[in-house]
């Protein structure tokens, strides 16, 4: 049970990353909230980034759940990288970022869960 909760932190961040995933691969026909929260960041445009991000998130997230602790610390600190750098793009361009404030907490805490099972 120690473990659960020692990797609660991680468990919520990937189910962020993989519900960000599973929106992008259905655009929004499920999860229409949380698609629009996606656009509002990065639109679904059809570019290369529109294309792979769904793919990144997929792979980030089931490693974040099935991973070693090696692959664990990585993808929880490939997340805090991507968050961000969408907290500064969205800072930059002038938008709302308060969710982007909880992600890079959530992924924070997630990194320094994971650093301290080490």
């Amino acid at each position: 049970m120690t473990s659960f909760f020692t990797n609660l932190p991680t468990y919520l961040l990937a189910s962020v990353v993989l519900l960000g995933a599973f929106s992008r691969f259905t655009h929004g026909e499920h999860t229409p909230q949380f698609y629009a929260f996606q656009e509002y960041h990065a639109p679904d445009d059809g570019s290369t980034g529109a294309k792979i991000t769904p793919i990144i998130d997929l792979l980030v997230g089931l490693s974040l759940l099935f991973g070693s602790k090696a692959v664990r610390l990585s993808a929880a600190s490939i997340s805090l990288g991507l968050c961000a750098v969408g907290l500064v793009v969205q800072m930059k361009a002038g938008k709302e970022y308060n969710a982007d404030i909880a992600l890079v907490a959530l992924a924070a805490i997630s990194v320094l869960s994971q650093l301290r099972r080490r």
